[in-house]
Parts: C-alpha cells; structure tokens; sequence
C-alpha cells in the first residue's frame, strides 16, 4: 500500500498547476531540431510563441460552459470486497471536451487512476473504476480534481470540484454454505415453494402428525392416539426470543494475523454472521467487546435493526496490546444480562496465563448462561502441520507447534469439564463452525 503522505503529496502536485498536453511537449522538443537549423534565436522566438498559445489556450478553456463531475458509489462498503466507483461528468458547453479525472480516495485507500474521457458538447459521459478497501471504519472520499484540456488542445486547465463525502467500511458478510433454515424459509417463499418449518428436538410444542417407524414412543400423544383410533406423535420446535451474547476479546492475541487479516476482523465477521443467524431465527442476539475492560455493549434484541446497530458499535473495534480481563467483563455480562443466554466467546489460547484466566472466568457463567468458547487458530499452523519438514529448523517448528497445539487441547478440555462448549477453528471455518454449534443447541433445547 502507497505511504498516505506520499500519496497527498502526489495528489496535490498533480492538482496545483496548469499541465501541458503531449501535443505541446513535442512541439517544445521540436525547437531541438530548429536550433540545429536556424540557430537558438531562432528557438527562443519560437517557444515563446508556443508559451502564448498555451496561455491563450488556458485564458479560453471553460470559457463557454462547464464541466460538471458527480462520484457514484456506496455509503457502505464491505473490507476485502471489490466496489464499483463511477465518476459521471457533463459538459455544459457546446465543443466537445477532453478530461482527465482524479478521485480522492480515503488516505489508507489505494490512490484513484487518473480517468480519461471525450465529453460530447451539451451531454455526458461516465467514467469508472475500481477499489478494495482492506480495513473497516470510517472514512473520508475528497473532492474531484480535472484536467480539461483547452480549445487548441495545448495546454490542460485544473478544476476541484467539492465531492467529499464519509463511507463507512463493514465487515464483509459473504454467503455461507450451511443449514439456516430460518434463512432458507425466507428466500423459498420467494421460489414458490412451501414454508419450512424449523424443527428440532426443542421443547416448544409445534404440531401433531401420524406415527412413522422410527419415531420416539415418548412423543406419542395418548389422547390424540385414543380419539383417532391410530398413533399419532407431537412434533416440537426450537424455542425463540432466546438470547445470544456475543464476547469479543479484542486483547492483544486478537491483534495476530492469519489469511492477510486480525483475528479480531476474523471474530467480527463470524460474530455478525451468527447475530444475523440468531435475529433470523426469532432469538435476541448482542454485543459485549472488552480488553482490560468492558469497551462497548450492544443488549440484546430481535429487532429487524438490530444488526445494524451491530455492524455500527463494533465499526471502530481494533486490537489493543493489554491482556484480556475475562473475569470482568464475564461479571459485568451477568449483571447485564439476567436471563439464561448462549454466551459465545471469541478469544485465542495462544499461551497457558490465558487460558488458565479464562478457565476460571467461565466457572462465573454457570449455571445461568451456556458458554461457548470459540479459540482462534492460525491456519498457517495446518498448513505447517501437513508438510513434511524438510531441514532441521522446519523440525524444530514442527515440535514446537506440536506442543502449543497440545496446550490448546488441554485448555479446551478444561473447560469443557467447567460445563462450557469449547471450538479451535481457523478463520477459513469460524463462521460456519459457529453457527452450526449455535444450531445444534437449538435442535437439542440446551437453552
């Protein structure tokens, strides 16, 4: 990525002055040729006469109308995704016009492309181009530099047009390959096809039907099965308006990088994911991010805005280099939070302090709260891990991972012994990994 201050420095150089075209450079490298001719009088005079021109040129550009410019694009990006940005020009005069068209992108951003372009005399041309914004947040687009290029096509006049604008950059929600069926019911309606019905092994009645082989006998409805005269069994479903609280630890071990992003981009794009999951499905879904302390909550609601309210309180999120507080921020959750919820934590165990803090941490949830502890591991370590070493060094490394991949399972044991449910994924399988656990304790009533 460009140094943001050798990027301005560029943008303000390309817009200070007056630029000539290629037409004039030639005729300026012309003179070269004359001198050897005619002698350097003779030269003098006639890049003179050029320098006029130019200045007659710039005097008469725009002289008979404007070029108009408007940047199209979205209030709301998505980090790592590709985004169409479109420059749409008018010229309001009657000649036909050249420009040259500079964006100002966010300063982290990659520079713009210089655009070029014919605007027709009385109409309009658009111009486009595109960029990946790599972080979330908040950001600033700036004005619109041109170039038009005078009526003897000499010499090419800057214009700053005021076009800045603040978009904001999301976590990138990309579509998932796994069972939500809350999702599914929505867009089969859609096909003409029938509702589904969310079943599972919950505890909240839904219907009765016939008895099948292989149905539970416990599920027999006795008196239905006594007025029909033939068995007949209840169905139920997973309960709603559950809550799901989501924990992000945005600690320093959230600050590592895997796959060319944080752990905790990694653990927000999961997180939205699920709230997005839960919020579907008829549960409540919230917030909790905390370091050495509680830094932002989000309570817990089923509304229809709820996630976005998510994708705004965890915008600004970056790791921060302090140990995480599990003990604070698990307390602080529990005097918040009152009901019985499905507590998911987003963390790493990457060293034995951390994992012995949040092992007696989670003895705090229960028996109120479910919690499910989500550790987040390197990717890279799988790949390491299914190659065969080939010098003394790659065998060391393969020890030493051995070993920290032995901690995280005895880490992970622990609590699980602690009554919580505990998942090691890599980024590339977090959100789905997640969210079919957030499924399986639905289907089995856990809640």
């Amino acid at each position: 990525m460009a140094n943001p201050a050798t990027k301005e420095r560029e943008q303000r150089f390309w817009q200070r002055l007056p630029f000539p075209t290629t037409f004039t450079l030639c005729l300026l490298a012309l003179g070269i040729g004359v001198a050897a001719l005619l002698g350097w009088e003779v030269v003098l005079a006639f890049d003179l006469g050029i320098l006029l021109l130019c200045g007659l040129d710039y005097s008469r550009t725009l002289k008979d109308g404007n070029v108009e410019a408007e940047r199209v694009c979205p209030l709301h990006f998505s980090s790592g995704v590709e985004h169409h940005i479109e420059i749409f020009l008018r010229n309001t005069g009657p000649a036909n016009r050249k420009v040259q068209v500079r964006d100002q992108t966010p300063r982290e951003w990659e520079p713009a492309p210089i655009l070029k372009g014919l605007v027709p005399g009385r109409s309009s041309l658009s111009l486009a181009y595109r960029l990946i914004p790599l972080q979330r947040g908040e950001y600033i687009f700036g004005d619109l530099f041109l170039r038009v290029e005078g009526p003897l096509g000499l010499i090419l006049k800057p214009v700053r047009l005021k076009a800045a604008r603040e978009v904001r950059v999301y976590p990138r929600l990309q579509p998932l390959h796994y069972a939500d069926l809350a999702t599914y019911r929505r867009v089969a309606s859609k096909w003409g096809l029938r509702p589904t019905k969310w079943r599972g092994e919950g505890r909240e009645f839904e219907s009765l039907r016939e008895y099948v082989e292989g149905d539970d006998p416990r599920k027999i409805h006795w008196k239905a099965t006594a007025r029909l005269d033939r068995p007949i069994v209840q169905q139920y479903q997973a309960e709603k308006n559950q809550i799901v609280m989501i924990l992000l630890d945005v600690g320093r071990l959230m600050s590592a990088e895997s796959e060319g992003r944080t752990k905790l981009d990694h653990a927000l794009e999961a997180a939205v994911h699920l709230a997005h999951t839960a919020i579907s499905g008829g549960d409540q879904a919230g917030i909790l991010a905390f370091a050495d302390r509680v830094i932002s909550f989000i309570p817990p609601r089923g509304t229809p805005e709820q996630l976005q309210l998510i994708l705004e309180g965890t915008l600004s999120l970056r790791p921060t280099l302090v140990e995480p507080q599990y003990e604070q921020a698990l307390l602080w959750l529990r005097s918040k939070v009152r009901r019985r919820s499905l507590v998911v934590i987003y963390t790493d165990l990457l060293d034995e302090v951390a994992s012995e803090n949040l092992l007696a941490a989670v003895s705090l949830l229960r028996p109120l709260h479910l919690p499910l502890c989500v550790a987040i591991r390197e990717s890279e370590w799988d790949e390491l891990l299914a190659c065969p070493p080939s010098k003394v060094q790659g065998v060391y490394e393969r020890a030493v991972l051995q070993e920290l991949l032995r901690q995280r399972s005895k880490a992970l044991g622990g609590l699980a012994q602690k009554g919580a449910l505990a998942m090691d994924l890599p980024p590339s399988k977090l959100s789905i990994g997640t969210m079919e656990r957030y499924l399986e304790v639905k289907r089995r009533g856990l809640l």
